[in-house]
């Protein structure tokens, strides 16, 4: 461009700068146009670039105080429900729930109240929602907006725009859904069972099967599509249960730690947790929030 705009000055030498621009020819302004459009595509590169470089920190920012933004809530979320208000006893009880819907202000569950405790839920009244994820669990300090009485109690929560995020977990964990056969060899469930397993950590896996062992007890796993990452069987003490509901009807999500594993093996299972952390990451470079959700959280 630069070798072009020197040629044509070579032929024809105005007195001033602009004349030079004004050309007989008028290939001038093609190059200058050319040139503007140039400027105009690198500023926006540059712009998104630095924006995503401001956003990246605000997010880190966000995470180290322990919040995250309640985009994360989804439908078929089992959470746990808990009063902010009342008497010791009222606010000690958990009830065990469902999140049904979520929209941009409102996050709607369902509760099986029984006689009587339909009363301690009126709108107004402030409660906690805690969410289970794969490696942590996420509170929200809400108020109730509305309730509708029917077969289930159906509470509409207010939505916070982010919520506490509460690490429960020494080692990150990533998704698999990998199908697997779990043997349990003590306690009253006794047998060989289908499963899932739903994530894979340095320390453990979580396997979802219909049966729930009392914790404590030994499982083996055996899992043909991971061959690569863990053992051909592999040995496991059940340090949690928690319920979950699939296709209308329970199922046992069982919180496994590795017994036997050696250091290689561990290993192994850190490096394709770290590999597929860096496939996530990949994955999700350009991909921006909405900024709402990542505003202070109101005050109710």
């Amino acid at each position: 461009m630069f070798v072009a705009l020197v040629e044509s000055s070579a032929v024809y030498h105005p007195e001033t700068w602009w004349q030079r621009v004004l050309v007989a020819d008028g290939q001038s302004w093609i190059w200058v146009g050319t040139l503007a459009i140039g400027l105009v595509l690198v500023a926006a590169l540059a712009s998104r670039y630095l924006y995503s470089l401001w956003w990246l920190h605000r997010l880190r920012l966000l995470r180290g105080q322990g919040l995250i933004s309640s985009s994360s809530l989804h439908v078929g979320q089992c959470a746990y429900l808990q009063l902010l208000e009342g008497t010791e006893e009222q606010r000690l009880q958990r009830w065990r729930t469902m999140v049904r819907h979520v929209s941009p202000e409102a996050v709607e569950v369902d509760l099986p109240a029984h006689h009587g405790e339909s009363e301690l839920f009126v709108p107004g009244r402030q409660v906690a929602l805690a969410v289970h994820d794969i490696d942590s669990l996420y509170v929200m300090d809400t108020h109730i907006l509305s309730v509708e009485h029917g077969q289930l109690l159906t509470l509409r929560l207010y939505r916070q725009p982010l919520l506490h995020r509460l690490q429960r977990r020494q080692f990150a964990r990533v998704e698999v859904l990998a199908p697997a056969t779990v043997e349990i060899v003590g306690g009253k469930s006794i047998g060989r069972y289908a499963g899932v397993v739903l994530d894979v950590g340095g320390g453990g896996v979580c396997v979802q099967v219909p049966v729930a062992p009392a914790v404590g007890s030994i499982i083996r796993l055996e899992a043909p599509t991971l061959a690569d990452v863990l053992p051909e069987s592999t040995r496991l003490n059940v340090v949690g249960v928690s319920e979950t509901l699939v296709d209308g009807h329970v199922e046992y999500r069982l919180h496994c730690a590795f017994t036997d594993m050696n250091t290689e093996q561990l290993e192994r299972v850190a490096r394709f947790v770290l590999h597929k952390q860096r496939e996530l990451a990949a994955s999700k470079r350009w991909q921006m929030p909405r900024e709402e959700h990542l505003s202070p959280p109101a005050r109710v």
